[in-house]
């Protein structure tokens, strides 16, 4: 009673007929509210799982888990999918996954284009290529929106521009406030 959930579109109306008081939300792959967690059936199912191993183990873990299932990791629920790594995520290329996995692990060290390549096993120049006709994005602004996030998300928890700025793996505050007014770049849709 009160709460927000979900089922099959077949069902939906039959949910809302026997308990009146529950909050049907229609047309959705998956509600959670609080600790109920629904879902519109088997597919929206394996959406919701990788949304809690996003919430409990981060998103990179989801997207690997993502990768191994070789499912998209961009449907979420009824809004559009948020975090840079779960945004670029949507496609099938394990080169740039691989490459990917590396950045998001070590979002915060310099990290060349060239040790990048080479980790990938292709020139740097097939890297930004085959990356940016992926994603939209480079290595480095891929890198860099990392870096932006993780940023905001410590400056939300009171940190200082400075402090997030170093923390996250720039030299200063600079690259951070620029980054802040840049607009974000759009996901590539596969």
């Amino acid at each position: 009673d009160g709460r927000r959930c979900t089922t099959h579109h077949d069902v939906q109306d039959e949910l809302a007929r026997r308990h009146p008081k529950a909050i049907v939300v229609r047309d959705v792959l998956y509600v959670v509210d609080g600790r109920i967690i629904t879902s519109a059936g088997i597919a929206s199912g394996i959406d919701l799982a990788l949304h809690l191993m996003a919430v409990w183990h981060g998103p990179s873990t989801a997207a690997r888990i993502a990768r191994d299932m070789v499912v998209y990791i961009r449907r979420n629920g009824n809004e559009p999918q948020h975090g840079v790594m779960l945004r670029h995520r949507a496609h099938l290329s394990d080169l740039v996954h691989r490459v990917q996995d590396t950045i998001d692990t070590r979002f915060t060290e310099r990290l060349s284009l060239d040790a990048l390549a080479r980790e990938a096993g292709c020139s740097p120049r097939t890297l930004t290529r085959t990356f940016t006709a992926t994603t939209g994005l480079t290595p480095l602004r891929y890198q860099q929106l990392l870096r932006l996030e993780h940023a905001e998300h410590l400056i939300g928890q009171g940190a200082t521009m400075e402090t997030a700025a170093r923390t996250v793996g720039f030299n200063d505050a600079r690259m951070l406030r620029r980054l802040r007014t840049t607009p974000p770049p759009s996901a590539v849709t596969p």
